[in-house]
């Protein structure tokens, strides 16, 4: 606690300098080298050494003994990365725990539902956007149809707020487009400066839930979020079929695997669990288009339905991923079983448009025993055994055993923080290295100080997924260049970047979404939210 009070007075000390400086047209070099020398030794005895470094920095381009005199817009470039780690400390230093938060935020915040705006109105975005989430809701934005619709499919928000003007397309074209997302329980509202009596009947028609008319009032706002968002858990509690496929879904699928260790726990009767993956489904997406995917994936639950017995419970995981439990079944049985469907799938002819396709799926099986009786430990078992089952080459069935534990890797993340703030760059990385994503997902943490360093550094490798956090103010090359750069050889399904910025104004929004950034954070942030978005955003990729 001692350090953390020296600390707090570097801070405020800093904070009356620049203050006061404020006040003044110009300040002498002289005092600015003062200030800096100063800095230097201070931050590093009370260990801000992120402080001392830039510190450092800045003093080997002053004279010591120089009446030269700075305006303000000059000092206040020259210390701009002090400005920033400044307002970067105020917005953290009401955190008590850190650790503690963080934690929490992984057991709950990451099941937080997602609200997409697609508009064109960058300015309306910013807005909607920022009072959005500073009532605690996660918000993603699209600025045209085209990126909407993806990220409808890759995402699946609770909510979806439409404008009918967008550049590519109207936005009654593109409700037409997407109203069967409704499959998911997603509420589609149409948000319109144009509350026509005839825009109103169209919206509804096609199959719009709601119309919000601009401008939008924030307390009702909020009200109608929190009201249809308690109204979509209302549903996903009382609905245990899934709309699309037909078959169970995962909330079923997890009281039924709850039921049956129970019974195996008392009288012994043993189970099995298959969890099954589509094989390169995404390509299918890519290539046919969604609704070609949604058929494969229902054409594939029927199959399932058509070869399972009676007592076995088909349910569909999530995105392409199924499971299938299999009651009173050892595993050489299950394996047979789930063998027959996959041949039989493998086997299956896809038609769009005259051309004919196939598609595979891998598959892990496992059975319950004294060692795998907990849910969570039992569906990591089957879990390795479809890791394995899609290294060594997919199409296949892998029952589980003891020479795979090791082999199934935990979801490779790497955080890259690209900033020239050094005590952003430290403490961002700190915090990632020190915080267990969760279970399933590990992440790595690197930093850059300068955009060109990272571009030719040996970033990227393919077993990884990336995000990215890029300050959009670096030397020798802007942050929006080194996004540019970015999406010039990887998609956001490979590469999501956030970008930093202490900048405000539609006009930088606008530039950032249309150069390909996935999601800005405004400066100063608190760490937490950072780890927030991360996390949410760590989900889309994965």
């Amino acid at each position: 606690m001692g350090a953390e009070k020296y600390q707090k007075m570097v801070y405020e000390r800093m904070q009356e300098n620049f203050l006061k400086w404020m006040e003044w047209d110009t300040i002498k070099e002289n005092e600015l080298y003062a200030f800096l020398h100063m800095l230097k030794g201070t931050a590093g005895s009370v260990g801000l050494n992120g402080l001392s470094v830039i510190a450092n920095e800045k003093l080997a381009n002053l004279n010591e003994t120089s009446e030269l005199e700075w305006i303000k817009e000059q000092w206040t470039v020259y210390l701009s990365p002090l400005i920033e780690a400044l307002s970067f400390y105020e917005a953290n230093q009401l955190q008590k725990d850190i650790k503690e938060v963080a934690q929490a935020l992984v057991r709950n915040d990451t099941k937080k539902e997602f609200i997409l705006i697609i508009d064109n109105d960058m300015a309306f975005i910013a807005y909607l956007k920022n009072v959005l989430e500073e009532k605690g809701f996660s918000v993603i934005v699209a600025h045209n149809g085209k990126r909407g619709i993806e990220l409808i499919y890759e995402v699946q928000p609770a909510i979806v707020f439409l404008d009918i003007a967008l550049p590519d397309n109207d936005g009654f074209s593109i409700l037409n487009n997407i109203k069967k997302i409704k499959k998911d329980r997603t509420f589609i509202a149409i948000m319109s400066s144009q509350p026509s009596k005839e825009n109103r009947i169209r919206a509804y028609v096609l199959g719009a839930m709601d119309f919000v008319a601009k401008p939008v009032d924030e307390d009702i706002l909020f009200a109608y979020v929190a009201n249809r968002l308690a109204y979509r858990k209302e549903l996903e509690y009382a609905i245990v079929i899934d709309e699309l496929t037909q078959v169970y879904n995962r909330k079923h699928f997890e009281g039924q695997l709850k039921m049956l260790i129970n019974q195996y726990e008392k009288i012994g009767e043993v189970f099995t669990v298959a969890i099954i993956d589509l094989d390169f489904f995404k390509k299918v997406n890519d290539t046919y288009g969604h609704l070609i995917g949604d058929e494969v994936l229902k054409g594939f639950a029927t199959l399932v339905k058509e070869l399972k017995r009676e007592q076995d419970i088909a349910c569909r995981y999530g995105g392409e991923e199924f499971v299938l439990l299999m009651p009173n079944t050892d595993i050489g049985e299950a394996y047979q079983l789930v063998e027959k469907i996959r041949q039989t799938m493998a086997q299956k002819v896809f038609t769009v448009n005259g051309t004919t396709f196939y598609v595979t799926f891998s598959s892990g099986v496992m059975a319950v025993n004294q060692q795998y009786k907990h849910s969570k430990k039992l569906l990591e078992a089957a879990d390795q055994a479809l890791y394995a089952a899609k290294t060594t080459g997919r199409n296949r069935t892998v029952q589980f055993d003891s020479s795979i534990v090791d082999v199934k890797k935990l979801k490779q993340l790497k955080v890259i923080v690209v900033d020239d703030v050094y005590i952003i760059r430290d403490m961002l990385k700190t915090h990632f290295e020190e915080l267990a994503i969760n279970d399933e997902m590990i992440a790595e943490v690197t930093s850059f100080g300068d955009g060109l360093t990272f571009l030719q550094s040996s970033w990227y490798d393919a077993n990884y997924k990336y995000i990215i956090l890029l300050d959009w103010m670096l030397p020798n090359m802007s942050g929006i260049d080194v996004l540019k750069e970015i999406r010039a050889r990887y998609s956001s399904k490979e590469v999501i970047v956030s970008m930093l910025t202490g900048q405000t104004g539609e006009k930088y929004v606008l530039e950032a979404f249309q150069n390909g950034a996935d999601d800005y954070i405004r400066k100063p942030f608190q760490i937490v939210d950072v780890s927030s978005r991360i996390l949410r955003l760590a989900e889309r990729i994965f």
